[in-house]
C-alpha cells in the first residue's frame, strides 16, 4: 500500500513539471498548484508552510508564485524533503507500545492461570487501542481533518477519516471495518470486561494496528 501511495505521489510531481512550464496557461498553472496542494497533504500535512503560498496564490490568482510555489513542491520531492518528521516520530512510538501489547499477549498466550491470562489480554487491548488512537489523531491533524479535541475516540476519529459522501476517505473502507472491531476491543478492555477478550481478537488488533501504522505513519 505505502508503495501505490509513493507512485501516486511520483505521478504527481511528473504531472506538475509538465503543467508549470513558463509556456502553459492559467488553467494548467491552476491544475499545477491544485496538484501540489495534494501532495503537500498526502506527506507533510496541510499545516506546511508551502500550502498557505499555494493557497494564497490560488485565491489572489497570481499565477506566477503559483508556478514557483509548485515548481518548489516538485523541488523539495527531489531533495526527499517531503516527509513528515512528526509522523516518523509516532510511528516510532506506536511500534513501542505495540511491542509492549505484544509481550503482554504472549505472556497471556503462555499463561496458565484463566485470570492472569484475561488481565494479559486486557492490558494488550488497552495498550494497542491507545497506540491506535494516537495514530489517528496523528493522521487527522496531518490531514487537516476537524475532530473534538476534549472528547477524541477511535470510533470519533475514524468518522473523521473515513466521509465517502464527502469525498474524504483517508483511510479504507476495509481499514474502517477493521477499526471499529478494534475499538470494539479496546472498549472492553477500558471497562474492565477482561473476560470477553479472546486471545484472536487481541492478536489479530495488534497486527492490524502494525500495518495501519507502517502504511499511514510511514
Amino acid at each position: 500500500m505505502a508503495d501505490d501511495v509513493n507512485t501516486s505521489i511520483k505521478t504527481r510531481i511528473e504531472r506538475i513539471r509538465q503543467l508549470s512550464h513558463d509556456n502553459r496557461g492559467s488553467t494548467e498553472w491552476y491544475e499545477a498548484a491544485t496538484l501540489a496542494q495534494s501532495v503537500i497533504y498526502d506527506t507533510v500535512g496541510g499545516s506546511h508552510p508551502i500550502m498557505a503560498a499555494l493557497e494564497n496564490a490560488l485565491k489572489s490568482a497570481d499565477w506566477q508564485r503559483a508556478v514557483a510555489a509548485s515548481r518548489a513542491v516538485a523541488a523539495l520531492f527531489d531533495e526527499g524533503a517531503l516527509k513528515s518528521p512528526r509522523l516518523m516520530i509516532a510511528r516510532e512510538i506506536e511500534g513501542d507500545i505495540l511491542d509492549i501489547a505484544q509481550a503482554q499477549a504472549e505472556a497471556a498466550e503462555a499463561s496458565k492461570d484463566a485470570a492472569h491470562k484475561q488481565t494479559h489480554l486486557g492490558i494488550a487491548a488497552f495498550l494497542a487501542g491507545a497506540s491506535i488512537e494516537d495514530a489517528l489523531r496523528r493522521l487527522c491533524d496531518a490531514r487537516g481533518l476537524i475532530y473534538e479535541t476534549q472528547r477524541t475516540s477511535i470510533s470519533k476519529l475514524q468518522s473523521a477519516l473515513y466521509q465517502p459522501a464527502k469525498q474524504i476517505e483517508v483511510i479504507s473502507q476495509s481499514e474502517n471495518k477493521h477499526i471499529t472491531a478494534w475499538g470494539d476491543t479496546r472498549n472492553k478492555a477500558d471497562h474492565g470486561r477482561f473476560d470477553e477478550i479472546t486471545q484472536t481478537e487481541v492478536v489479530a488488533m495488534i497486527l492490524g494496528a502494525r500495518a495501519l501504522i507502517e502504511k499511514h505513519l510511514s
